[in-house]
């Protein structure tokens, strides 16, 4: 597996498939490093648990039911002031990015937080995305920090390195497809 360059990500993302859509300014015309910086686009504070996690069984794949979830801010394309959010000491949210990915059947992207996240205590808690996928990336956002941080819609908080997978792929096909949040009813996986 390689990584595959700027020149390459900003080409496949004009292309019919558009491997990034929503794609800030700055990233378009002028990136840096290896991979493209993805924008905070809403924020949603969990309101109510009972998640539930089924092992695979002799009935198939396991059963899942995810948190109740309320979007409590939004990035607004065009706004010229983005509404700022004060994350306090220990404050848990699921962060969805602005741009949607469109992922081919070659590439992988692995999303880090950017630097400016972690140097002021928040963790961004995220995974590998697998070929096939297509929405908004969801990850956890905390605070670890004893202080309250100050974030705003729009900001840069990660980075988006795709890899290019040599040999077969199996598309993604779960629950999240399509950058939904949480599933709200039990549900068998797919």
């Amino acid at each position: 597996m390689s990584v595959i360059g700027l020149d390459t990500v900003l080409k496949l993302i004009k292309l019919e498939e558009k491997l990034i859509e929503d794609l800030g300014e700055r990233e378009l015309q002028n990136p840096e490093g290896v991979g493209v910086d993805l924008r905070l686009g809403a924020l949603h504070k969990i309101v109510k648990g009972g998640a539930f996690i089924e092992v695979d069984g002799e009935e198939g794949l396991g059963k899942r039911k995810g948190v109740e979830t309320r979007e409590i801010a939004h990035f607004v394309n065009g706004g010229k002031k983005q509404k700022e959010i004060i994350i306090k000491p220990g404050d848990y949210f699921l962060a969805q990015t602005v741009e949607t990915i469109n992922t081919p059947q070659d590439l992988m992207p692995l999303v880090f937080p950017r630097t400016s996240l972690f140097r002021a205590g928040l963790l961004l808690l995220n995974s590998k995305t697998d070929p096939g996928y297509k929405g908004k990336l969801t990850m956890g956002l905390t605070n670890l920090s004893p202080f309250s941080v100050k974030l705003q819609m729009g900001a840069r908080i990660c980075n988006v390195v795709f890899f290019k997978i040599e040999g077969k792929t199996v598309n993604y096909r779960g629950q999240h497809q399509g950058g939904r949040v949480s599933p709200e009813k039990v549900e068998r996986q797919v």
